[in-house]
């Protein structure tokens, strides 16, 4: 009988584990259904609020506000949108439009580095009022490396540090004294291991979820870190049972989209599982939470059924949901600080915004050493990967009977080769021979680049008294050909950098 009641309890206990688990397998992919709704519809739902002017309002029929339409900015950004095409034009004004036009007098830090993270996330210039935002921001840091403008009262203000350094590492340019920068914030954290907005406030969520996003920017390992592990154990503590957030027990132990959204930011930053049994309560999490506050109009409620500033929360409900932390341009699974502060790359090298741009972007990578050696030659097979990457075409689907005898299956840049060749932007050197380790040149840079463009921009090619003059004629005039260009000459990392980026700003207008 005994051993009958142990099988029993054995069944039971089994039942219990499947059922408390369910998330992490029968419904993972369900949800992420539901998540991806919940962004399509999110998105509808901002489409029918952007007011004429361009701009997005904090609420339906209200005027535009310029902070609003800069986290809308960076959501869209975040969901893949392209605000400036004509879908995002409201009587022919989009939201760069109305931020621009806008002029309004940036003050406090945090203002300065919300719009270097909008203009950043769309690829905008850093100018802003005749003022260079990147420059201006770094400016603020203080010797100890805390960033703040101590005239304003801003000592100690521990969210205008946070977000500077995330502006900063948006634009690709490395954060100044960042060692110091991250000494100072990690001597910030409280007791709790949480972060409040200014140093001597207690913690809360929010605030410590953009304190793991920075300290990870900082080259910390979420995997090792003693800080960030404490902070995750603090957001851990203000899990509520329906699976969210709430802001800190100081300021309500409701949870709500915005501590949602912030909270997801960080647990993804973090590489963490928010399916796994940790980030669970009752077989909801965050995600599954934050989907529920959403309305049947798409936007979300900041509390169940709570309407405060709903195309706001919207906005970072879309950035969390689309699992982006911040900055939104970044990818966290390949950024690392160490890998992108390049001790041969200064920033007032001539190419340096281009490099940075493509490293971000996954393009372009230094080498072991932590250097990037701009004036290295180029081989061919390279510079194809340098414009299949550069113009997002790695994962397409391509046709891989390739006729060259000197590239095999195995060989690196093979999918790359394979994508060039069929998009036609590269030919061999011969019939049979690609020539992959031969240095690419000018000339060659040139055709490449020129048979990227779209036809309309490549009528009347004209022959001349070389095989590529034609291409070199339209290259000049596109603007895509790197200062110093020579056809007959091989062409270096920094210079292939910069025209790959001249053709993305043509192929982005």
């Amino acid at each position: 009988m005994s051993k009958r009641k142990s099988i029993i309890s054995v069944i039971l206990c089994l039942s219990i584990f499947f059922t408390i688990f369910s998330i992490s397998f029968a419904d993972i992919e369900y949800i992420k259904v539901s998540r991806d709704r919940s962004i399509d519809k999110a998105i509808e739902y901002l489409h029918k609020v952007q007011n004429d002017d361009g701009g997005f309002p904090s609420k339906k029929g209200k005027k535009s506000s310029v902070a609003v339409t800069c986290w809308t900015i960076m959501a869209l950004s975040a969901a893949g949108e392209k605000i400036t095409d004509s879908s995002w034009r409201s009587k022919g004004k989009s939201p760069i439009d109305y931020i621009k036009e806008s002029k309004i007098n940036l003050e406090e830090t945090i203002d300065y580095a919300r719009m270097l993270l909008t203009l950043s996330s769309v690829n905008e210039d850093y100018t802003y009022n005749g003022e260079n935002l990147l420059n201006k921001i770094i400016s603020f840091q203080q010797e100890d490396g805390e960033f703040c403008q101590i005239k304003k009262g801003e000592k100690g203000m521990i969210n205008a540090h946070m977000w500077s350094i995330l502006a900063i590492a948006s634009t690709g340019h490395n954060v100044p004294n960042s060692e110091k920068a991250k000494k100072w914030l990690v001597s910030r954290q409280n007791e709790d291991g949480g972060f409040g907005w200014a140093e001597g406030i207690q913690s809360d969520l929010d605030d410590t979820a953009i304190a793991i996003q920075t300290l990870i920017i900082l080259g910390e390992n979420p995997k090792t870190s003693y800080v960030v592990k404490k902070a995750l154990e603090y957001m851990k503590n203000q899990m509520q049972k329906d699976g969210g957030f709430s802001a800190g027990e100081w300021m309500g132990k409701d949870s709500n989209s915005a501590s949602d959204s912030w909270g997801i930011q960080a647990l993804i930053a973090a590489g963490e599982d928010l399916f796994a049994k940790k980030w669970l309560q009752n077989g909801e999490n965050p995600i599954t939470h934050l989907i529920k506050l959403q309305s049947k109009e798409g936007f979300f409620y900041w509390k169940k059924r709570v309407n405060s500033s709903p195309v706001q929360m919207t906005a970072y409900a879309i950035i969390a949901l689309c699992q982006k932390p911040f900055p939104v341009n970044l990818d966290y699974k390949s950024y690392k600080l160490k890998d992108r502060v390049f001790s041969d790359l200064k920033n007032d090298y001539w190419a340096y915004d281009e490099i940075m741009k493509l490293v971000r972007e996954n393009v372009l990578s230094g080498y072991p050493d932590n250097t990037f050696k701009p004036e290295n030659l180029v081989t061919r097979a390279e510079f194809t990967k340098y414009v299949v990457a550069g113009l997002g075409l790695k994962d397409m689907m391509y046709s891989d009977n390739l006729k060259f005898d000197d590239i095999s299956k195995n060989h690196w840049a093979y999918d790359f080769i394979c994508i060039g060749v069929n998009k036609g932007f590269i030919k061999g050197r011969s019939e049979s021979k690609f020539d992959p380790n031969g240095k690419i040149t000018g000339a060659e840079i040139a055709t490449m680049l020129v048979r990227c463009l779209p036809k309309e921009k490549i009528i009347n090619l004209k022959r001349g008294p070389y095989w590529y003059s034609g291409y070199v004629e339209i290259a000049k005039k596109r603007n895509i050909l790197y200062p110093n260009f020579n056809p007959e000459k091989a062409a270096t990392r920094a210079q292939c950098a910069y025209s790959v980026m001249k053709l993305q700003n043509i192929l982005q207008d």
